[in-house]
Formats: C-alpha cells, structure tokens, sequence
C-alpha cells in the first residue's frame, strides 16, 4: 500500500503548514482561503495547534505505516467536507469552499493511490 501511504504526505503537508502558519500569520491563512469574516487571534492559534496535533497523528500513521488506518482517513476527510459544505451553507463564507477543495484534493490523491495499490495486488 505503498502509493496509499505516500498519498498522506498531501495531508502532513497542508496540516503542518497551515498549523504553523496559523500559529504565527493567521491573517495570512485566512486571507489566502477567501475568508470572508475575521477570526480572534487566539482561535486561529488554538486552530493551528489543533492542526499540528492532527498533522502529526497523520505524520505517525506514515511513519508506522498503519496499513489500516489508511482508509479511515478517508472517512474522517469526507466527514470533514461534508461540515466543511453546511458550514459554507450556514455562515456563507467562501473559506469553507476553499478549505473543501483543498480536503478533497487530499481525498482524491489517497483514493487513487488505493487504486494503484489495489492494481498491484492484483
């Protein structure tokens, strides 16, 4: 399940990079995800550390290679969309558009490294 496995570097990648971001230039992170409302700075902060916090669970499961975590990560990224989607729905703020793009740009590459996987199987 190799090709699953380095699919999570997407996730590590925009997890550990928001997450520091948010911590240090969360008006950064916010202007470049089309927010259309502006945040307390201790909730970004709060926002980035729990970004770090779920970057290195991911960056743990990649390490381990835990094989069978690799598809729950998938359900949690969709679970995620779909709040993501009625958040949009409900404050009508594009950020949670663009925070969708990006959650399913991470499901699609994760997904197609299953099926690359699968194929090999095979």
């Amino acid at each position: 399940m190799e090709h699953t496995r380095l699919s999570l570097l997407y996730s590590i990648a925009v997890l550990w990079i928001s997450g520091l971001l948010l911590l240090v230039k969360p008006s950064l992170v916010f202007s470049f995800l089309n927010s259309s409302t502006t945040y307390p700075l201790e909730l970004a902060n709060l926002l980035g550390v729990l970004f770090l916090i779920i970057g290195s669970f991911i960056t743990l499961i990649f390490k381990y290679r835990v094989e069978k975590i690799y598809k729950w990560t998938i359900l949690i990224r969709i679970f995620f969309s779909l709040c993501s989607l009625g958040l949009y729905f409900v404050y009508h703020n594009s950020f949670f558009v663009t925070l969708l793009f990006m959650i399913l740009i991470g499901v699609l590459i994760t997904v197609l490294g299953l099926v690359k996987d699968q194929e090999i199987k095979k």
